[in-house]
Formats: C-alpha cells, sequence, structure tokens
C-alpha cells in the first residue's frame, strides 16, 4: 500500500471503515470470499489446483480472476500490508465465525486457507496455480 493510502487507512476513525470505502471493490471480494470457502462452494480454478496437488492435510480454496486488474491491484495492496491482512482476517473470521487467512498467489489468483500456511504447504500450490495460467 503506498503511503498516501496507509495515511488515509490509518491516521484515524475506524481502520475497516476506511478500507471498506478505499476499496470497495476488494472488500466486497474478500467478504465472498470468506463465506465461499466456508460453505465449500466450488470453484473450477480450485477444482483445477486440486487435481493437479491432491488432497492436503489442510484447507484451502484458491480462485483465479483475470478479468479483475483493478480488484488485482487492491487486493496486492491490501494483502501484501502486513497490518490491513490482519484487520481484514480477523474481521471476516469473525463475520464468517472460522478462521480465515488470505493470501495472494500467482499472478491474478487469491487464496484462502484455515491458517498461515508455510513454504512446504504453499509452494505445490503455486507451481500447480502457474501451470494453469
Amino acid at each position: 500500500m503506498d503511503c498516501k493510502t496507509a495515511t488515509l487507512v490509518y491516521q484515524g476513525g475506524n481502520y475497516l471503515d476506511n478500507i471498506r470505502e478505499i476499496f470497495p471493490l476488494a472488500w466486497k471480494f474478500l467478504e465472498e470470499v470468506s463465506f465461499a470457502y466456508v460453505d465449500g462452494k466450488p470453484d473450477k480454478f480450485d477444482s483445477d489446483i486440486r487435481e493437479i496437488v491432491g488432497e492436503q492435510p489442510f484447507k484451502f480454496r484458491m480462485v483465479h480472476r483475470d478479468d479483475r486488474d483493478q480488484l488485482t491491484k487492491d487486493l496486492s495492496d491490501l494483502l501484501g500490508d502486513i497490518t490491513s491482512r490482519l484487520l481484514l482476517e480477523k474481521h471476516f473470521s469473525e463475520v464468517v465465525g472460522k478462521p480465515v487467512f488470505f493470501s495472494t498467489i500467482c499472478c491474478n489468483s487469491h487464496l484462502t486457507s484455515d491458517h498461515e500456511l508455510s513454504l512446504e504447504e504453499v509452494l505445490p500450490l503455486q507451481c500447480a496455480a502457474v501451470k494453469l495460467q
């Protein structure tokens, strides 16, 4: 997140409200993927990833959206900033009633998981995502 945007988010008021106001597309997307993750809603990209890597001992859901350039940039800004990522994970975990952890992966992919993933866990997912591009 650039300094100007970070100032708008963290200078005052409710940080989550500020994020929601500045990044409405990303907020809506994170809300949607949080509920889809908890509800186990199918996604073709996620199914294709699972075919390549097989079942894993942790819960995850990966989606790919190649038609939303602004959304991809906004997610990178929000999830690349540790403070906003932690705020969003905490908020959406409370909203859906289960822990959710957000990551960007590959180019325009988004990964939701049940815990912070290790390199050993995420590397096969990254390689599978690249194969599908």
